[in-house]
Parts: structure tokens; sequence; C-alpha cells
């Protein structure tokens, strides 16, 4: 369905997040099919609930459901695009972190004498099994069919799933394959700063959802005033 609707329908119209779809590995067929079907749902359910309530007496103008479905369809026409992003946004933050694993595993790869290309293979080899050293290792191997340098695929991979500290390590590595550079104190750094930017970021979401927690809190307390008080204030001025 997605695909038969993306072929008449203009790209715009869909808001693709491509990025995102490539990042989770979902195709746009898909993507395109879940809206469709939430969009259907949206405009049928307000009619069917006019019906329904109409059974037991209770009913309302036409206007009312026809609005209601338009609202409806556009709002879950809408919503896998949320969706999407919240679970990319995840997915990127998951990567980060493994991915600094990796780049100590390259480290010591390198350490011990092995060559760019190499290492990168060999510490991708290591973790398979989970999804990012997986989507790594499929790109190396890859690139080994092609020819093309493994630093390249990073700077590829970097630029398809909006993952800029791929094309970091990408450059430490194009550089050590040119200059034949030890790159061991390089590379550990740039994992340091990494893991702090990391920390940082973990911090500010901690901050802000900590910030969203205290405003049920104050409306609790608001209310809670406001029913101790209210009897009093109601007394004081019947009286006056």
């Amino acid at each position: 369905l997605g695909a038969w609707c993306a072929r008449w329908l203009p790209r715009a119209v869909w808001m693709t997040p491509v990025k995102e779809l490539a990042l989770l590995r979902r195709s746009e067929a898909s993507f395109y099919g879940e809206k469709l079907i939430l969009a259907a749902i949206g405009l049928a359910a307000p009619p069917l609930l006019a019906t329904l309530f109409s059974m037991f007496g209770l009913r309302f103008p036409i206007a009312v459901p026809l609005v209601a479905s338009l609202l409806a369809a556009v709002g879950l026409f809408v919503l896998p695009n949320l969706d999407i992003r919240g679970k990319a946004k995840a997915a990127r933050i998951e990567f980060n972190h493994v991915l600094t694993g990796f780049i100590d595993m390259v480290a010591l790869e390198r350490r011990a004498g092995s060559g760019p290309r190499q290492a990168l293979e060999n510490a991708a080899r290591v973790g398979r099994g989970q999804w990012v050293f997986d989507r790594l290792a499929e790109g190396f191997t890859q690139s080994s069919v092609d020819g093309r340098p493994p630093w390249d695929v990073l700077r590829a991979m970097g630029e398809e799933l909006a993952l800029p500290e791929l094309d970091d390590l990408a450059n430490i590595m194009a550089l050590a394959e040119q200059q034949t550079m030890p790159v061991y104190q390089t590379l550990r750094e740039h994992n340091r700063a990494l893991r702090v930017a990391l920390l940082t970021d973990e911090q500010a979401r901690a901050n802000a959802a900590s910030e969203r927690l205290t405003i049920p809190a104050t409306m609790l307390a608001i209310v809670f005033v406001a029913i101790l008080l209210g009897p009093s204030l109601m007394t004081l001025m019947s009286n006056t």
C-alpha cells in the first residue's frame, strides 16, 4: 500500500525522515503504509463513534464528527514521524555509546601492530551480535569487495545516518594510513572527549527530566493549597 501510494503522491506530502529510516533499517514503503493506515483509522473512527452514540440517544451535529475526522486523520498521519524521530534519537545515543567501546578496541589493535584496515575489521568482528558492530562489520566487508578504504565507509555511514562522530574516527584512521603515524594515544584522547560529551548530554537530559517532574508537583501543591484556603476565602467573601 505504501509503495503504491508513493508513486502517486508528491514526496513532500510524506515528510519522509530519510536518515532516521536508514538508521532504523525501515523501508520508506513500510513507513508510508503505516501513515496511511493510521490516517484511515483517524478518518473513520469519529463517524463510527458518533453513530454508536446516536444509538444511545446522544446525537451530535454533523460538523462535529466531520471536523474530528479531519483532525484525527492529520494527527495520526504525522504520528509515525514523531515515533521514528524518537526511536532514531535513542538509536543514535546507543550507537555513540557502543562506538566508544569500538574505538577502544581499534586503539588496542593498533597498539598490537595491526594496520588501519585490519584494526577496524578486527574490532568490528569482536562485537558481532550487537547491531552497531554488525552495521560496521557489514560496511567494512562491503568495502573489501568494492575496494574502498574503510574510512570512506565510515564517512559515508556518518553522512547517511547523521552520525558525525564517525567522521572524526574516519579522519584519524585516514591520517594514520597516509602518514603511518601511531594513533593509539590519539584514539584514546578522542574517545575520552567523546565520553565526556555523552556524559554532558546525559546530564542535560536528566536535568530536563527533573524540571519536567517539578511541574506536576507544583500543580499538586497549588491544588492542595486551594483546597485548604478555599472554604475560608469563600466564607470571608460572603461575610463582606
